[in-house]
């Protein structure tokens, strides 16, 4: 799962990084790295306050990765059923076999009952990434202005 975040007035964000001191660069990429953990935690947070839990599996793949030289955060889920969660799913017929696992683990003796669910009401939106960004995000851009007024 992927969601992307643009910046407008990228390039003369990028100029102006590069005219500054080594040192506000490497407050800078701080203050990515941190920002990325945070919003790691807030979306950890939001799948816990949502019980949308079972093993923790979705919660513990959220990854943090650093890119071109440290000045993006990529924060990921890499449980494959993510956007499932995210974004929910339209009536559809599930593989039986992904949910056999998890339907004997919940007492059933078989996942076309869960199957039949899902092809019946879908899956609804618990939404934990996106809204994890919205609530770091203007902490985010008050200390990258506070580093860049300095």
């Amino acid at each position: 799962m992927k969601i992307t975040v643009e910046l407008k007035g990228e390039r003369e964000f990028r100029r102006a990084l590069e005219k500054m001191s080594e040192e506000k660069a490497r407050e800078i990429k701080g203050e990515v790295f941190a920002s990325g953990h945070d919003i790691r935690t807030e979306a950890q947070s939001r799948l816990r306050d949502q019980e949308v839990h079972d093993t923790g599996n979705l919660k513990n793949s959220i990854m943090v990765n650093l890119k071109k030289g440290g000045m993006v955060a990529d924060i990921c889920p890499e449980a494959p059923y993510a956007p499932y969660v995210e974004f929910g799913a339209r009536p559809h017929f599930p593989p039986p076999d992904a949910l056999e696992r998890w339907a004997r683990k919940h007492g059933f003796e078989s996942a076309w009952p869960i199957c039949l669910a899902i092809a019946r009401r879908g899956l609804p939106a618990r939404p934990f990434l996106f809204p994890a960004w919205l609530a770091v995000k203007d902490k985010f851009w008050k200390r990258i202005r506070r580093i860049l007024a300095r």
